[in-house]
């Protein structure tokens, strides 16, 4: 028998990460305390939460997207292949890597990103590109321009496929009925699940309904593909999250003593989800293994970096 196989169609990025106690004005010169660089990019943070957060050797974990021909291009490559990514789909196009500068709060450990989409700009995977794609499981996101074709081609020929979506950067022009119609999980934030519901009128005369958020799962839930897991979890920060395959459901976030950066927490989480998914987990017991994970990726700096490993989220589930 097979192994399950995620894919993972998005971007790549290296991380140039500045940490600091105040984040300086118009005009203003503060002087940081440390700068590191590391991997990142939501597509590379997704595709490595999925192969860490899975037992060795159990899924198979299939990166689609770009590299520059600088050297951040190698590198980023290179850590795809020693976290056990399949490469096989990601090309090296003329030009920069995508790059993404980041300023990190210290104290609160929130953080501020500009990103330059370099080779993720260039990434419009053909039809031959999706006719590789096996399994069942497709995360996508919004850092690259193609998000609704790859949506709408999977949906197309590829029916049974879950198609799991975090719309990220926001992104108006993408957001219509079809595509959600499109999505079998969808994971947003607080803010994102307003977006989406305001943006396509699902609202209307229920503002209320916009500051209720297990009433938003719900009313979101409804909008999405009937056919496969039909999922919507929204993401409430330091508070949890709340999760509706058929009823909305409340999962508390758990107790971190000190925050330290939370740049890849949304995606750890999402790769968390998937991953137990794809190994035949049920959706709260999917849920709760992402939540710990996440808690765990906090803890640490790095977007890629501090994403755990399938053992130490066990563990501390165990623990606790």
């Amino acid at each position: 028998m097979s192994k399950p196989t995620v894919t993972v169609i998005g971007s790549l990025n290296y991380d140039l990460v500045t940490f600091t106690k105040k984040v300086p004005e118009g005009g203003e010169t503060y002087q940081a305390d440390a700068f590191e660089t590391h991997m990142g990019g939501k597509g590379l943070n997704e595709a490595i939460a999925v192969s860490r957060l899975s037992p060795p050797d159990s899924i198979e974990t299939k990166m689609i997207g770009n590299v520059g021909t600088d050297e951040f291009g190698h590198t980023l490559k290179q850590y795809l292949i020693d976290n056990g990514v399949n490469v096989d789909q990601v090309a090296t196009v003329e030009g920069s890597s995508g790059v993404a500068v980041i300023l990190v709060e210290e104290d609160s450990g929130e953080n501020r990103i500009l990103i330059t989409p370099g080779a993720n700009g260039k990434l419009k995977p053909r039809d031959e590109d999706y006719e590789k794609i096996t399994g069942s499981f497709v995360i996508l996101q919004n850092e690259y321009p193609d998000t609704l074709k790859s949506i709408t081609w999977l949906r197309k020929n590829r029916p049974d496929f879950n198609i799991c979506y975090n719309p990220s950067p926001f992104k108006p022009e993408l957001i219509t009925s079809e595509l959600l119609g499109g999505i079998d999980l969808l994971i947003v934030n607080e803010g994102e699940a307003k977006d989406v519901a305001q943006h396509l009128g699902l609202l209307e005369g229920q503002q209320e309904e916009a500051n209720d958020m297990y009433a938003l799962s719900q009313t979101l839930q409804k909008s999405i593909n009937k056919s496969n897991i039909q999922t919507v979890i929204i993401t409430l920060g330091s508070k949890g999250c709340i999760y509706t395959t058929d009823e909305p459901r409340f999962l508390q976030a758990n107790k971190v003593d000190k925050v330290v950066d939370t740049t890849g927490a949304g995606d750890t989480f999402f790769g968390g989800v998937v991953s137990s998914l794809a190994l035949g987990k049920n959706i709260e017991e999917a849920v709760k293994f992402a939540t710990t994970a996440s808690s765990l990726a906090i803890q640490k700096k790095g977007a890629a970096e501090g994403i755990p490993n399938y053992n130490e989220v066990t563990q501390n589930l165990l623990n606790n």
